[in-house]
């Protein structure tokens, strides 16, 4: 009976203590499912009671926690959605907005909107005191500029504001700095009607707020500066009468101007991101694109369908050493090829009409002293006409050569061999090298073995001629006692000629335009050595037609190094069969 109401006793006195356990171990089960909103009922000042309360409070802190991560991720997603500044700032604008705020507002400054051309600030606000407090901006804006955080819990005991008395004011007000490292944006402000204490964990989540402003701030201000930069590309390529196309690294068309659209039979598909060989209908252009390769710009004459000729340049786009793309450019040289295709007959008819009275002139300036003793006088007069008569023969003679190469003549295509053209050169030239005493001397670079012969097929007569040009320039502009080296060069794809002097040099100004007809130096020392200004335009013009090219390297006062390379297979379509 004792043991019985002893039981009785102990479970009477624990049930409430039992029920409260209970109780939290339910409370606790539904905080650790998320479950926050139902509230624990607290009874008692004990420990059970205490405990209790203590429960009520982590589930208020909490579900307070959550509800600001929940905010803060809908601000998130609202910046990173929206790139426009007007609509990425609203989510921040409402977030900011406590039960107690009456204004929330965003300043920014001119860096943050690059294409408005005004120097006033951009501000967007929310709350319904938001209009009776914007005249602050201003004011807050420049407040901000050397600190990060502004809190005032009293305007009436701040000074330093200098709010004017007659425009209504707020009772509090905390304002954060949006900078991104050094760049100030502008600024976060939110405003009380009533006296308002900042906590710590209000402060921090109106400090991440900022962050996300700042964030916002910054991808506005890339997007506007690309989109500005877009438009202004589009203009200048709208602008530009001649036709450009921008092809991407997967060689897709990914650009293209409407002066391309206005060039008959360019285009064969006009839209952007199709493969440049569905875009393309010219097979020239084409070969000319897929083929550029390297890091330099590459040149063609195309004549498209409409039968104008265009110059297409096909240049590299380099990022930070990488092909990304390429842009061809096409240029209407039509008219400028009919015109010298004029000049080249007028000039190739005087030339010719001149050949014979030319040679009457020499004949008949040698035989004044067969008709009658010269006097000392007379015979200085007769040499300096047979110069002179010579001199517009050798004028004339290049002419002729320049018109028949640049008239299209087809090549005489033969195996020869690189180093018996050099040999015969130089066994011509040896003379004159002799007469100034120069040093005259080849040798070959990368060639096989004896027993073994490298052959390249080309015109010989014309690839004697060019490179009988280049020596020979080499020994004129070269002062006596000098050295001219010829050297031969193989090469996987072709043969490169090289004639290396230790002459005057060419000057930095004239190296671009070496190679132009009746191109000469305004230099002094090359004026003492007289010339037609086509010895190296013919040269050109020579390896042009053997799908080679012609270059030189150059320093003033120390010689000069021109190069011919020549491929082993000339372009089929300037073989004559």
């Amino acid at each position: 009976i004792l043991s019985l109401i002893i039981f009785l006793f102990l479970r009477w006195v624990l049930r409430d203590i039992t029920v409260s356990l209970q109780t939290m171990a339910h409370e606790a089960t539904l905080i650790a499912s998320g479950r926050l909103d139902h509230s624990l009922p607290v009874k008692g000042v004990d420990e059970i009671g205490r405990l209790g309360r203590a429960f009520e409070q982590m589930r208020v802190s909490l579900k307070s926690r959550l509800e600001e991560l929940n905010r803060l991720l809908l601000v998130n997603q609202g910046v990173a959605a929206n790139l426009q500044i007007e609509d990425a700032v609203q989510p921040i604008l409402q977030s900011a907005l406590s039960e107690e705020a009456s204004a929330a507002r965003i300043v920014f400054g001119q860096d943050v909107m690059p294409e408005m051309h005004s120097t006033g600030l951009t501000a967007y606000g929310s709350g319904p005191s938001s209009g009776r407090y914007a005249y602050l901006d201003e004011r807050i804006f420049e407040l901000m500029r050397d600190q990060d955080l502004l809190a005032v819990p009293n305007i009436g005991r701040v000074r330093h504001l200098n709010l004017p008395a007659e425009k209504p004011q707020p009772q509090s007000l905390i304002a954060l700095a949006l900078r991104d490292e050094t760049t100030y944006y502008g600024v976060l402000w939110i405003s009380y009607d009533a006296l308002h204490k900042f906590t710590e964990e209000e402060v921090r989540y109106l400090s991440t707020l900022a962050g996300q402003a700042g964030v916002a701030a910054k991808n506005s201000r890339l997007y506007a500066t690309a989109e500005i930069g877009r438009q202004r590309l589009e203009a200048v390529l709208a602008s530009t009468p001649e036709p450009v196309l921008v092809i991407d690294e997967q060689m897709r068309l990914f650009l293209f101007n409407p002066a391309a659209l206005q060039v008959p039979g360019l285009l064969d598909s006009p839209e952007t991101g199709c493969p440049i060989q569905e875009a393309l209908g010219r097979t020239e252009l084409l070969d000319l694109i897929t083929h550029s390769t390297g890091e330099r710009l590459v040149t063609q004459e195309i004549e498209i369908a409409n039968g104008r000729i265009y110059s297409a340049s096909v240049s590299p786009v380099l990022s930070e050493g990488r092909l990304v793309g390429k842009v061809c450019m096409l240029r209407d040289i039509t008219q400028y090829k009919e015109l010298d295709s004029l000049k080249s007959d007028f000039v190739a008819t005087v030339s010719h009409d001149l050949r014979s009275p030319l040679t009457l002139m020499r004949g008949y300036a040698t035989m004044l002293q067969m008709v009658g003793e010269l006097n000392g006088q007379q015979k200085s007069y007769v040499r300096k006409i047979i110069t002179g008569v010579e001199g517009m023969a050798h004028l004339v003679n290049n002419l002729l050569d320049l018109g028949r190469i640049e008239a299209g003549i087809s090549l005489q295509v033969e195996q020869v061999q690189p180093l018996e053209v050099v040999e015969r050169v130089i066994s011509s030239l040896q003379p004159q090298a002799t007469q100034k005493s120069i040093q005259l001397e080849y040798e070959t670079v990368d060639f096989p073995t004896e027993g073994e012969t490298v052959t390249v097929k080309a015109d010989p007569a014309l690839l004697e001629h060019a490179l009988y040009n280049l020596e020979e320039n080499a020994i004129k502009f070269t002062s006596v006692g000098g050295q001219v080296d010829v050297r031969l060069r193989a090469q996987p794809n072709s043969v490169v000629f090289e004639v290396k002097d230790t002459g005057i040099g060419i000057a930095p100004l004239d190296l671009p335009q070496m190679f132009e007809k009746f191109y000469r130096s305004g230099r002094q020392e090359a004026y003492q050595e007289r010339g037609t200004g086509l010895g190296l335009a013919i040269v050109k013009s020579i390896a042009e037609r053997h799908g080679g090219r012609v270059w030189v390297e150059s320093r003033l006062g120390k010689g000069s190094t021109f190069s011919l390379e020549v491929p082993y297979e000339p372009p089929r379509s300037q073989i004559k069969f």
